[in-house]
């Protein structure tokens, strides 16, 4: 009975814990730990590895061309930038010299005029004092002292009708300093049809009706914009834009393929880049961001600076030369445009023109 009908204890105890525990397992874990087959993935060939490192190989060596190219022209640019400025301030010192020669010579030419007069005084005096003694009545000596009247009067000072020496260098300095403006015109077909030109492409103006209807894909709708023409891919250039006393205005870059229908936002996303006059005394310089510039000046000229060397465009007061704001370009490497826009006009000076200066 004990080999084959009795069931020992032990052997018992133990088949109940392994079915305790197997009734114990959680279903979900059993099924985590079945083994995903793993999928067939494609072996790369001495080939294909010899292909990608080629590949990597020539990227490496065109950035590396890249990278010396740009050294190569920083450093032309850099020569000639030191040639420009080397150039500008022989240029200032030979304006000097000049201008100190010639105000000697005006001096010399003052000091004779005014000793050559002290000397005809004297004269007159040394005259008057001979007809004192000879005098024998109340009207001669009265005449005489007249006379010494007259002699006693202050040497006037002469004028030479020049500007004081500051003003007349820094005016001359102007034209060495600043460079030489763009020959820059407008572009009739892209101007909206509000927006008289003058006949020699130099002048724009807001009209309040329209001559022609236009309907041109060229042509800015509803913006009141115009480009002006040429565009430009490198160097450096400058012009300048008569605003005059308008109370608002825009004038700046775009980008040759920006929209030109619709209403868009004047900012870099959408290729402009621009000083915007609002109100007196309040400008907007808008690209990458839109900052606000509080000025205690009214210029009334604009020069605009577009420095394709250094990827930057900056506006100045084109009659003092002070920088009003600059900012970067982010090396945009298409065709920049010039761009302006008169304004709607609000009060008198408004119907004045933009006037893109010689």
């Amino acid at each position: 009975m004990d080999s084959m009908g009795a069931t020992h204890p032990e052997s018992s105890q133990q088949d109940h814990k392994t079915n305790k525990s197997d009734a114990l397992v959680d279903p979900t874990r059993l099924k985590k730990e079945v083994v995903e087959p793993i999928p067939d993935v494609p072996k790369l060939t001495i080939h294909d590895i010899r292909t990608q490192l080629s590949h990597m190989q020539m990227v490496s060596w065109q950035i590396v061309s890249n990278i010396q190219s740009n050294i190569n022209t920083m450093q032309k640019n850099q020569a000639l930038h030191q040639l420009n400025l080397a150039k500008n301030y022989q240029d200032c010192l030979h304006l000097l010299k000049i201008e100190e020669e010639l105000r000697l010579d005006t001096f010399k030419e003052q000091e004779d005029q005014t000793m050559q007069r002290l000397e005809e005084k004297t004269l007159q005096v040394v005259h008057l004092m001979e007809q004192i003694q000879k005098a024998k009545t109340m009207d001669q000596l009265s005449v005489i002292e007249d006379e010494l009247k007259t002699l006693t009067k202050d040497e006037e000072e002469v004028d030479i009708g020049k500007p004081p020496l500051h003003l007349r260098v820094w005016n001359k300095m102007m034209h060495i300093v600043k460079p030489i403006p763009e020959s820059i015109t407008f572009d009739p077909q892209s101007a909206h049809p509000n927006l008289a030109l003058s006949p020699d492409l130099k002048q724009v103006r807001f009209e309040p009706s329209q001559k022609t209807l236009k309907g041109t894909t060229q042509c800015f709708e509803p913006g009141l914009y115009v480009l002006g023409t040429p565009g430009f891919q490198s160097g450096r250039h400058y012009w300048e834009v008569n605003v005059g006393n308008k109370s608002s205005w825009i004038i700046g870059v775009v980008k040759e393929s920006v929209e030109r229908k619709g209403v868009w936002e004047l900012n870099s996303s959408n290729g402009f880049w621009v000083l915007r006059k609002q109100d007196d005394y309040v400008y907007y310089c808008i690209g990458d961001t839109c900052k606000i510039i509080q000025c205690d000046f009214f210029p009334t000229r604009i020069g605009v600076c577009l420095d394709l060397f250094k990827s930057n465009l900056v506006f100045y007061n084109a009659s003092t030369t002070d920088v009003i704001h600059q900012m970067s370009l982010c090396f945009v490497k298409e065709t920049l445009l010039p761009f302006f826009c008169p304004g709607v006009p609000i009060r008198e000076d408004d119907w004045g023109p933009l006037t893109i200066c010689a």
